[in-house]
């Protein structure tokens, strides 16, 4: 598995690719202080850990503590909502992907 430094790069890719994609998505929001939160709990100086699989071929995983970023990062993965088919799935479950 190939593995992508930037949620833009797996965008393109499905962009690119007018096959069915499938995307493995987790999204982990913790406060800085390592406190998890729901939605509704989002504050300034959250954490964005993101991992996605794309169709067991390109991998991507970053934590963004930056809230421009994290922005950013929510608008790239709303792209790939709308471009592939995407399943949310928890980080055990991305992890286990990348076992095999």
């Amino acid at each position: 598995m190939k593995r992508v430094h930037s949620l833009a790069e797996m965008v393109e890719a499905v962009k690119n690719d007018h096959n069915d994609n499938k995307i493995l998505l987790s999204q982990h929001e913790t406060s800085r202080s390592a406190v998890t939160l729901g939605d509704e709990d989002t504050e300034s100086g959250t954490r964005l850990r993101v991992k996605a699989v794309l169709d067991d071929s390109l991998y991507y995983s970053e934590e963004f503590t930056d809230d421009t970023l994290y922005e950013e990062a929510n608008e790239l993965i709303q792209q790939l909502k709308e471009n592939a088919q995407v399943k949310n799935v928890s980080e055990k479950e991305i992890e286990q992907v990348m076992k095999k």
